[in-house]
């Protein structure tokens, strides 16, 4: 799957209140699209309490797209004055010079099975994001390969080397998302992204997500520099699917979490990302 990731910094004129109330919608403006060119999913992130204080965004829209001709489709629904109109609530509510796309192609390497039902169950869950550059000595190929290979480590603060990610705070699926290359064709133009790398780590509940939160903040993992990451910076976030969903199947829990309840339904650039 490709992912198109709008990450969304509030003016600071619109109150946080309204903005989280309408930020929902605006995001569901997409599922206006023709057929063909539709997202077949698309998603909301809003930060939660356990967000740090110096978090980079206010919200994440998410739309999920079969493969690059679908993208290409939405993307021209989008250059038609009838797609700029129906997402022109996006831009009043992001500061478009602050809140950056990114398309990605998507990589569980943890956890797909959880995800296929996630999905399929639609509703409400957690995740903790990062969100990275790469060390300037590596070229975007170089260094998608390297953080393949570095899945489930982290350095933590004094270490010179990385460890492996406690299975306590590992969560119930783990997901790259590596940039596609842009071109002088692409409708957000040619040059670097302004990441090269969001990883998700998932959870049913809030107390799995503030383990993984707390573990970071105790440890500083993922605030050193080293040879494969320049910068990072962290959300964490309450995630909802706002459609489309198939039918939902049997709920299965993630066994990392043991004893925790369900999520609500409904609305309500140092090493990066790491599993």
């Amino acid at each position: 799957m490709i992912k198109r990731m709008r990450f969304a910094a509030r003016p600071p004129d619109v109150p946080r209140d309204a903005f989280r109330d309408a930020w929902p919608g605006a995001v569901a403006a997409a599922l206006d699209a023709p057929p063909g060119a539709r997202p077949s999913r698309l998603a909301v992130c809003t930060p939660v309490p356990l967000a740090a204080p110096d978090a980079p965004y206010d919200a994440v829209g998410i739309e999920w797209f079969a493969d690059a001709g679908h993208l290409r489709r939405f993307e021209e629904w989008l250059g038609t004055s009838g797609g700029r109109e129906r997402l022109r609530p996006l831009d009043g509510l992001a500061e478009s010079a602050a809140s950056p796309v990114i398309v990605a192609d998507e990589s569980p390497l943890r956890g797909a099975d959880w995800l296929d039902r996630r999905w399929a169950a639609g509703g409400a869950r957690f995740k903790h994001m990062a969100l990275a550059v790469r060390a300037a000595h590596l070229t975007p190929a170089e260094f998608a390969e390297r953080w393949r290979a570095h899945a489930g480590r982290v350095r933590t603060a004094g270490s010179s080397a990385a460890t492996a990610v406690p299975d306590a705070v590992r969560g119930c699926a783990y997901v790259q998302n590596h940039p596609r290359p842009r071109t002088p064709d692409s409708p957000d133009g040619e040059g670097e992204w302004a990441y090269d790398a969001v990883n998700e780590v998932y959870f049913d509940d809030l107390a799995g997500l503030r383990a993984r939160v707390e573990w970071f903040r105790a440890t500083g993992a993922g605030r050193g520099g080293d040879d494969l990451f320049g910068r990072s910076w962290f959300l964490a976030v309450r995630e909802e699917v706002i459609g489309p969903t198939r039918e939902p199947t049997r709920r299965s829990r993630c066994s990392a979490a043991p004893g925790s309840s369900a999520a609500p339904p409904g609305p309500a650039r140092g090493p990066g990302p790491t599993p």
